[in-house]
């Protein structure tokens, strides 16, 4: 590639940035591979009431990841659970809400673990626990 070409790309793209950069969009626009684009307002991260978290996960099953263990598991209504961790095989648990966080035991760690519920729009994190909702 020549100098002057190299030159005329970086100009572009630093002319692309600096405009970007002075509009004040309230919407992140998302295009996808058809070329067509969708507005979709930014969502901030919030806490979620204990109300909230029960509707949000009773009955559906997540992926979870939590540092280096990450699998699948379905909240009951029943405040029972069941996993499938990708290493460490399946087990069941148990859940509750208290005081905004959602707490777990589980048959192979037994000492309850509770963590502040969080959505940040495309995912929720429980303490250390991101879950993604399996569209079954």
């Amino acid at each position: 590639m020549s100098f002057w070409r190299g030159g005329m790309i970086a100009a572009a793209v630093c002319l692309t940035v600096a405009a970007c950069a002075s509009k004040n969009n309230s919407a992140v626009r998302i295009i996808d591979g058809n070329g067509s684009s969708n507005s979709a307002a930014v969502q901030p991260i919030r806490t979620l009431n204990n109300d909230e978290i029960k509707q949000t996960i009773a009955g559906r099953t997540w992926q979870y990841t939590r540092g280096n263990d990450t699998g699948i598991i379905n909240y009951n209504v029943d405040g029972t659970s069941a996993y499938q961790d990708d290493v460490k095989g399946s087990g069941t648990g148990a859940w509750s809400v208290k005081d905004g966080q959602l707490c777990e035991s589980f048959d192979k760690a037994p000492a309850l673990q509770c963590g502040q519920f969080k959505s940040t729009g495309d995912a929720y994190f429980a303490g250390k626990t991101r879950l993604v909702e399996m569209k079954l």
